[in-house]
């Protein structure tokens, strides 16, 4: 949905149930290689602030009715970096499919650190969808959507 351009609120709504259903099992199976516990800690959060944090969009499209009147600035990016923690927990949890290896690698390479350019995985994602961090976004759910249909 994703790299296909789908509509923006039903793919981050999709991601947000996946994203809470890997959290879970995760937590229950290994809660030790649990990457939402990592990222609180590399951000000195809290698992409630995290948790209000990452699921900001999710929990606003779930409770509309609340507060009807209220905007939320929505940032697709948001989608992303929860899809990629989602794959991650998914990865300690059963082996990952194709298309979540193709999603891993592409998310390394739209964001990858300068240092780690030569280490792996980055230098993997790299090897096979180049230097993602400055193409347009559309071009890189292009390039995303193409290696999904070369798997």
């Amino acid at each position: 949905m994703l790299f296909a351009e789908d509509d923006p609120v039903c793919t981050h709504t999709l991601a947000g149930a996946a994203s809470i259903l890997f959290t879970d099992l995760v937590e229950k199976v290994s809660p030790e290689h649990s990457w939402d516990r990592m990222a609180q800690e590399d951000n000195n959060l809290g698992a409630s602030e995290y948790f209000k944090v990452i699921r900001k969009a999710q929990n606003f499209l779930k409770h509309a009715r609340d507060d009807h009147a209220e905007i939320l600035e929505f940032d697709p990016l948001e989608t992303e970096a929860l899809l990629l923690l989602t794959v991650m927990n998914a990865s300690e949890v059963a082996p990952m499919s194709h298309e979540a290896q193709v999603y891993q690698l592409w998310a390394l390479a739209r964001q990858f650190p300068n240092e780690a350019a030569a280490q792996s995985p980055f230098k993997e994602s790299i090897a096979y969808f180049g230097d993602l961090r400055h193409v347009p976004r559309s071009e890189r759910l292009a390039i995303g959507r193409r290696a999904l249909l070369n798997i």
